[in-house]
């Protein structure tokens, strides 16, 4: 059926998201997805955000791109499209722009009033699930983002990580330490990069390679009625967490997307910090039983085993996680980290366990709603999430799943050598400090080098990069690691400006001073200073990145010598200059002014300056002094007059050039003379076509049918159905 539907997935402030679920459309229960993943287009708004004037969002933005790119095993590929026009379009409802846009106004209509929702994915598709167009609106009217952990400010790189999910087709997952986790405090970043969870849900969507399975079946033991919703999830040989599932509305579960190894599998309800509200309409959620560790099964990539079917006993009042807790909570591996989870019954006489048993739990203590503990991984533990469980003196039972994510610590940025490059790139860069681990990314202004390819990992406390080109100016050098925690020396390269001289016109110019000389080229900045012979030139105007003028101070006559433009910080370009003791020519006027192209008319040039040695150019290039006709004769009758016969030329309005053959100085007019045609009588000329008759009743048909398609189109579009689900971390 072609009828298109909307859907709202937005990210809520202060909070959560859920594990690996698919969208689906709440109408028929199909899943939403891409038609072609491989090449899913996406397009970054080039305002960018009010919050941030280093362009470093736009970075943070393409990270993010990449951690969705990063994940092997699936034809899902986001393709950003770096048209111009298309980055300054801020029409995200064009089915064919994907847009990633900073709302700063409310302009989308989706962030009235006070609202609660950081950032939204709005969804078009049609009934059977096939994505027309998404799109990710950043609420920049009611919350400040940040790519330096300002506080107050919410992280561009982790929430637009979240909402590229949602552009994919994953709802909210209930592992806690999920990119796709419903919710998002300024404190926390981890969701920059991907869980297992979020990795085996693109997989899901959209596989490419032979992945294992893990089915079974919930009942409840006092009936034998299916459990449906039940959060279902698989840890590896180590405790830690790879993926989730939701059971279906029979209670049977696959677990998929899972490489070839042996898998515990647990269940828990789906209720605290993650409830059925945080998902998309259409999903049946029972949460009235007891979690439970189901067993341990080898799987084989290609092959599904079968766990068999379980009773699960009735709900208990233990309950591990809230929303007020900042999930993931981060422990950095080889250090005691002091944590306070949240919940219900967590009374004295519990026993709290975490999945991962290479992680010490101590001093832990009982209050009642929280429970205090510090969680202590060996240095060498690999970064991952682990679940925690708490099992009452009753012996009731409950998971809070991947309430934990192990990290390193925080890479350290402790010198930057040099510290001053060129904006236009090829400076090699030496970054020295510690925990510089495999799969870091090096960020430096709104530029992006990833380990491996852009950058050189040395060592764990030296990497190498040669800059690309960088927007001018001192920038923070960041080191992000593969889970997301960075390091940064703020202000620690300075991308400077490299002036470059293409031309310099005229190369010669009076001894004693005042000649006008452009300068052609490139980065010639505001605050550029020029000097000829080391003498400094007062008067110089920057008139464009490309151009200057200068009026010469007085110097030696003879030469060459060096004049020298250089940018405010340091950088430097030269070219040659020539002063001469001869006055310079001055051109003033061209009489007449205009001639057949065709040329051999004589032309009187008025000036002061003229020698036997002055050339004339027609058509020369006014900032370079390049190209153009010469003269076909040039008469000498005194210093201020000359008579010239003209060339001839294809060119109309065109500039006359008086130069010094001997010297090199010039005057140049503009526009000082034209060549017109030779044809007789002038004006504008007007045409008809007589057209060959009526147009057939078959033109007429199709133009009634292309009306007809748009009526079609418009009346198709005005039947989308609207719906909106927070988002939170």
């Amino acid at each position: 059926m072609k009828q298109r539907l909307f859907l709202l997935l937005g990210l809520a402030a202060a909070s959560f998201v859920l594990a690996h679920v698919r969208l689906i459309y709440s109408a028929n229960g199909n899943v939403l997805y891409w038609n072609d993943p491989s090449n899913v287009s996406v397009v970054i708004n080039s305002t960018g955000s009010d919050d941030i004037s280093d362009s470093s969002h736009f970075t943070a933005l393409r990270n993010a791109i990449s951690a969705w790119n990063d994940v092997t095993g699936t034809t899902a590929t986001l393709v950003e499209n770096t048209s111009a026009s298309e980055q300054a379009s801020t029409n995200w409802q064009s089915d064919s722009r994907h847009l990633i846009f900073f709302d700063e106004n409310n302009s989308s209509g989706y962030f009235p009033g006070a609202s609660g929702i950081v950032a939204i994915t709005p969804l078009t598709f049609y009934t059977s699930g096939k994505i027309i167009d998404a799109d990710v609106l950043f609420n920049g009217k009611s919350y400040l983002f940040t790519t330096s952990g300002a506080a107050g400010h919410f992280d561009v790189q982790d929430v637009a990580t979240h909402e590229l999910g949602h552009l994919l087709g994953l709802d909210h997952s209930g592992v806690a330490g999920a990119t796709m986790y419903p919710y998002v405090d300024p404190t926390v970043i981890l969701h920059r990069s991907l869980s297992l969870d979020d990795i085996h849900g693109v997989q899901h969507m959209y596989p490419s390679g032979t992945f294992g399975r893990i089915s079974g079946s919930l009942t409840r033991a006092s009936d034998g009625s299916p459990v449906r919703g039940a959060w279902v999830g698989a840890r590896d040989a180590n405790g830690r967490v790879v993926g989730a599932i939701l059971s279906t509305n029979t209670g049977q579960f696959t677990l998929p997307s899972l490489a070839s190894g042996t898998y515990t599998v647990y269940v828990t309800p789906l209720d605290q910090p993650v409830t059925v509200s945080n998902l998309t309409s259409g999903h049946t959620i029972d949460t009235d039983f007891e979690a439970q560790v189901l067993g341990s099964i080898s799987v084989t990539a290609g092959s599904t085993a079968n766990l068999g079917s379980f009773g699960l006993g009735p709900d208990v009042s233990v309950g591990l996680g809230r929303v007020a807790d900042d999930y993931p909570l981060r422990v950095i591996r080889g250090q005691s980290n002091s944590l306070i989870v949240q919940g219900s019954g967590l009374d004295a006489g519990s026993t709290l366990t975490c999945s991962d048993p290479s992680i010490t739990l101590s001093n832990v203590s009982w209050n009642g709603t929280w429970v205090a503990f510090d969680a202590t991984p060996p240095a060498g533990a690999a970064p991952g999430h682990a679940d925690l469980q708490v099992t009452t003196a009753a012996g009731d039972t409950h998971i809070l799943c991947a309430g934990l994510e192990i990290t390193p610590a925080d890479p350290v940025v402790s010198s930057v050598t040099p510290a001053t490059g060129v904006a236009s790139g090829g400076t090699a860069v030496t970054i020295s400090g510690s925990g510089f681990n495999p799969g870091c990314w090096v960020v430096i202004g709104d530029q992006r080098y990833a380990e491996g390819y852009a950058a050189t990992r040395v060592d764990s406390n030296t990497l190498t990069l040669t800059t690309k080109e960088t927007l001018p100016g001192l920038h923070d050098v960041v080191v992000i690691d593969a889970t997301g925690v960075e390091g940064r020396a703020t202000d620690a390269f300075d991308a400077v400006e490299q002036p470059s001289i293409t031309g310099v016109f005229p190369s010669a110019g009076d001894a004693s001073g005042g000649t006008v000389v452009t300068v052609t080229g490139d980065d010639f900045v505001a605050g550029s200073t020029v000097s000829i012979d080391g003498v400094a030139q007062s008067n110089v105007t920057i008139n464009s990145l490309s151009k200057l003028t200068v009026v010469t101070e007085g110097g030696v006559p003879g030469g060459p010598y060096v004049l020298t433009v250089q940018s405010p910080g340091g950088q430097t370009a030269s070219s040659a200059f020539v002063y001469s003791a001869k006055p310079d020519p001055v051109l003033t006027s061209v009489s007449p002014d205009r001639g057949k192209n065709t040329g051999g008319e004589i032309v009187t040039l008025t000036g002061s300056g003229f020698t036997d040695q002055s050339e004339v150019i027609f058509g020369a290039d006014p900032n370079t002094g390049r190209g153009g006709e010469s003269a076909a004769s040039v008469k000498l009758v005194s210093s201020t007059l000359l008579q010239v016969t003209t060339p001839a030329s294809s060119s109309t309005a065109t500039s006359v050039m008086v130069r010094e053959a001997d010297t090199g100085q010039a005057s140049l007019l503009n526009g000082a003379f034209t060549f017109a045609g030779n044809g007789s009588g002038g004006g504008g000329a007007c045409a008809a076509v007589v057209p060959a008759g009526p147009p057939s009743w078959t033109d007429m048909l199709d133009g009634a049918g292309w009306i007809a398609l748009l009526a079609l189109l418009f009346a198709w579009r005005a039947r989308r159905a609207l719906r909106a689900l927070p988002y939170g971390v």
